[in-house]
């Protein structure tokens, strides 16, 4: 499932709020897609530059900027929603922000890295996975590969589930940030909206 951070206004009780301002109700859904695309745009990049960085050791930089996006999601006055969204579906974004108990697809145990194997974006790379080992030796719940010398380098832990937990404040860092810049752009986006309509 895609990592999906989203934020809608309840216009009923925004309009009711409105019509003490002389002019304002009919351009507020206008006013308010400005600020919620302007606020989500300034957290999008929050996401990327900070949230994510501080929480996890980045190996692919442009990855996090890649995956999270606002296209095709954005506020209208139709529509006053926004989202940021994983486009990508890599990363298991959802579990890094919200923690999960993974379990085995197929096999009975999950092979679960040491922490000195190097992982990217997708997670361990093919050639040190353990179906792609050839000198992989298993003794009782771990898994050892072999180098040129003979040694046995410890890679992996066998077990039959495995906590993951939560790492990224994605959705706290989301709330906090859409609250402030909400905060800030209403006002600046309703001023615009009604310079506009005087046109």
């Amino acid at each position: 499932m895609s990592t999906v951070f989203k934020i809608e206004f309840d216009y009923d009780q925004l309009l009711q709020q409105a019509k003490s301002i002389e002019g304002v109700a009919d351009q507020l859904p206008y006013a308010l897609s400005l600020a919620m695309n302007r606020s989500a745009d300034v957290t999008r990049n929050l996401l990327i530059r900070a949230t994510w960085p501080t929480h996890v050791k980045q190996r692919n930089a442009s990855f996090i900027a890649a995956s999270l996006t606002t296209r095709d999601a954005r506020a209208s006055k139709q529509s006053l929603a926004v989202e940021i969204y994983d486009k990508l579906d890599r990363g298991n974004l959802q579990m890094q922000a919200k923690g999960d108990t993974r379990t085995p697809h197929g096999g009975s145990s999950l092979a679960v890295p040491v922490s000195s194997v190097p992982k990217g974006s997708r997670g361990v790379p093919a050639r040190l996975r353990p179906k792609n080992l050839p000198t992989v030796v298993r003794k009782g719940d771990v898994l050892y590969a072999k180098d040129k010398k003979g040694r046995l380098r410890l890679l992996y832990v066998l077990k039959h589930q495995t906590n993951v937990p939560k790492r990224v404040p994605f959705y706290e860092d989301f709330a906090v940030s859409m609250q402030r810049e909400l905060e800030r752009n209403i006002p600046l986006a309703v001023a615009k909206a009604m310079a506009t309509r005087r046109r």
